[in-house]
């Protein structure tokens, strides 16, 4: 008979959070900010997140929410600053070098892309993808359409004809890490996202996606591939922190990885 995994010491996990919006809310949904995020941490035990700022996910300029995050999180260890980036307007190799340097600069080591917005087109992300992959910048790909709502969750459900434009990208920047961020939906997710997976090394998952999807990419491509989120204060942090530490069919190595090993690693690669 083999051994069941036994569910992880939730403290040997390390939690590290990949989607964390902080601003204020509207519509009934609870807003996380300074004063409040890292006893929503300590209550579900995790240890670090990586945060951005919702206003710069809705409001133009995106420049002025992202420094605004800088401002909100100064001196707090735990948390992580991401950078809400969509492409310069015009095609500028220079301009979306700049961006990046003033990135790296402020200390900001990952990205959230904005691709609900503006569409995963290879000629419309190209100098942005390049110059992020140059320093091997981790990047989370956003697809809410935030046009559509000034409070729209991260949750998203990118369809088929967004996951083969992403393919286009993926193959042409293959040294950068990209990682679909609260894809999810009652349906689960678009069938092709999987295959793709398959086909291309630089994409990964984060757990949000609530059913088995994750579970499966784990287990048949490894789980350096799955990324642990909860996507709050959209969604309760509960339900992913239990989902992965009392899952069976991963031992504690792969546990640790998707818990903040990978993320971890990807930052430290960044140059």
């Amino acid at each position: 008979m083999h051994a069941v995994p036994q569910a992880a010491d939730i403290k040997e996990l390390s939690l590290f959070d990949t989607c964390v919006t902080l601003g204020h809310m509207t519509a009934g949904t609870p807003s996380l900010t300074m004063e409040n995020v890292l006893g929503v941490m300590d209550k579900h035990d995790i240890a670090e997140a990586l945060v951005h700022n919702n206003e710069a996910r809705v409001v133009y300029p995106r420049a002025r929410g992202n420094r605004r995050l800088l401002e909100w999180i100064a001196g707090a260890k735990r948390l992580h600053p991401v950078w809400v980036l969509e492409p310069p307007a015009s095609p500028d190799v220079h301009a979306a070098q700049a961006m990046v340097e003033e990135m790296l600069a402020a200390g900001v080591r990952v990205a959230r892309l904005m691709m609900g917005v503006a569409p995963p087109l290879l000629w419309l992300w190209d100098d942005l993808c390049s110059a992020l992959e140059e320093h091997r910048i981790p990047c989370l790909l956003d697809f809410a359409d935030t046009r559509v709502h000034t409070q729209a969750s991260t949750q998203s459900v990118p369809g088929d004809l967004a996951v083969h434009q992403l393919r286009e990208i993926c193959l042409a920047h293959r040294q950068l890490p990209m990682i679909l961020s609260h894809v999810s939906g009652g349906l689960g997710i678009s069938y092709p996202v999987v295959p793709l997976m398959r086909r291309v090394p630089n994409l990964h998952l984060d757990i949000t996606s609530v059913v088995d999807y994750w579970r499966k990419v784990a287990r048949e491509l490894g789980p350096q591939r799955v990324f642990f989120a909860t996507g709050m204060p959209f969604y309760d942090p509960a339900t992913f922190v239990s989902n992965v530490q009392y899952e069976r069919s991963l031992d504690l190595a792969a546990k640790q990885a998707i818990c903040g090993g990978n993320m971890r690693r990807l930052m430290e690669d960044v140059r």
